[in-house]
């Protein structure tokens, strides 16, 4: 069975967007909240220099740490409730510092119908098996 119309367009979008993020990590830091989100993007093919926000430091100290790493700083903490008072907290700290990237957010945001960056691969999965077929990943 084949996916809709809509999931066509969906997958479309999410893949435009990972490849988006793919290229602003190449040379910037990506911001992630914790360890199953490192293993998102490991597993999304996303390099970089990656930063989790809960080791402990706090928010001050991480917007420190965050000034000196490379750039863009690429904020992709959750779009839920919590990861949008993050985002703006270390937008803000961060503003006229250095370049902070939060558009791969809003679109991995808009592509989804994910709210954790943790629960991406599966629903990338998901999506290719239904436009593309059971026999691709």
């Amino acid at each position: 069975m084949r996916g809709t119309p809509a999931d066509e367009e969906r997958l479309l979008r999410l893949e435009d967007a990972i490849d988006r993020l793919r290229e602003a990590a190449e040379t910037g830091t990506v911001v992630v909240e914790g360890a199953r989100d490192l293993s998102a993007l490991d597993w999304l093919g996303i390099g970089g220099h990656h930063v989790t926000v809960h080791h402990g430091a706090p928010l001050a100290g991480l917007v420190e740490e965050l000034a000196s790493c490379p750039v863009p700083i690429v904020l992709l903490v959750d779009w839920d409730r919590t990861g949008g008072t993050l985002a703006r907290r270390l937008g803000e700290g961060l503003a006229g510092r250095v370049a902070v990237d939060v558009d791969c957010r809003r679109r991995l945001a808009g592509a989804t119908r994910a709210r954790t960056l943790e629960e991406l691969p599966s629903e990338l999965t998901a999506l290719r098996r239904a436009v593309h077929g059971a026999g691709r990943p």
